[in-house]
């Protein structure tokens, strides 16, 4: 079950909260008990989600939106939130679809397993967030997914039950993954460019507030700033800096339209001393002013 959590700002942060369920962190449900639990105006309300969500759409047509891009939404479509992404839900009755909502308590023990050996594993960081599948893998997709409602509705609260639903998780990201890697025409990176670029955005979302450059990163990780900012351009395609500047900015460009915060305010929490300093950067990394992005992205019915 989503739960929202108010806050002064238009902005739901919603966490995994269901007693019934918290000790195995997953929960399935039909798109259409989503539809009926919340009401329209609290479902256009945007959210930042502290767990995985993956809705695959069955029928219908609609749209979603993820970090202030707006995708559309037919039958195969894939919808894939990670924690602390914002979305903002634009559907209507005729969508249909299976949601799946994990935890990551539930998840990290397992894609960590997945790490040595299993060339890049299940690489969250490298999804998109939303995809339409082929034919052929939807059909594997959504029998996998049948299979873990059938197993979730049977949940007994055994250890053996968790493991088996668990496992049934793992199944449908692994078949995604594996094809997400296969249309994935960059060169491969070396296991230890994407072991290096994983810690990095872990520590990265801890810390990005701080305001650290890349020789914070560096040490704290025990790697040179050369070596860091390979591994970076080996997986993103961008330097190191560039990754810590786009983070600040995405959490700028955030508050700038969910809150309500003067761009002195939002400044001020991202590290800049002064405004001018932050409306130079947050200029360069996204191609217009704070005031700008504001209204050109801000709330609409």
């Amino acid at each position: 079950m989503m739960v929202a959590v108010p806050t002064d700002i238009p902005l739901r942060n919603t966490r995994f909260d269901n007693a019934r369920l918290d000790s195995l962190g997953v929960e399935w449900m039909a798109l259409s008990e989503l539809l009926r639990r919340m009401p329209p105006e609290v479902m256009r309300v945007p959210e930042r989600l502290d767990f995985y969500m993956l809705l695959l759409v069955s029928a219908g047509v609609g749209s979603h939106t993820v970090d202030f891009t707006e995708t559309l939404l037919v039958p195969g479509t894939v919808v894939f939130v990670r924690p602390g992404q914002v979305q903002q839900w634009r559907l209507d009755s005729a969508v249909q679809g299976a949601l799946l909502l994990v935890a990551a308590q539930a998840l990290t023990p397992h894609t960590q397993r997945l790490t040595p050996g299993a060339g890049d594993g299940l690489a969250f960081d490298d999804w998109p967030s939303v995809f339409l599948l082929p034919a052929p893998l939807r059909c594997e997709v959504e029998v996998a997914m049948q299979q873990l409602q059938r197993d979730f509705e049977r949940f007994d609260h055994s250890v053996l039950d968790a493991a088996l639903i668990r496992h049934d998780v793992q199944g449908v990201l692994m078949r995604m993954a594996r094809w997400l890697g296969s249309m994935d025409n960059r060169p491969r990176s070396k296991q230890a460019n994407r072991a290096l670029y994983q810690l990095f955005l872990r520590e990265l979302e801890r810390g990005f507030r701080d305001r650290q450059g890349v020789r914070h990163y560096a040490a704290r990780l025990g790697y040179a700033q050369c070596t860091l900012t390979r591994a970076c351009q080996a997986c993103e395609g961008r330097s190191a800096k560039q990754v810590i500047d786009r983070r600040i900015a995405l959490e700028a460009a955030r508050e700038l339209v969910h809150g309500a915060a003067s761009v002195a305010e939002i400044g001020h929490r991202l590290g800049f001393s002064e405004t001018t300093n932050f409306v130079k950067f947050f200029g360069r990394v996204q191609g217009m002013s704070p005031l700008a992005f504001r209204q050109k992205m801000g709330p609409r019915s």
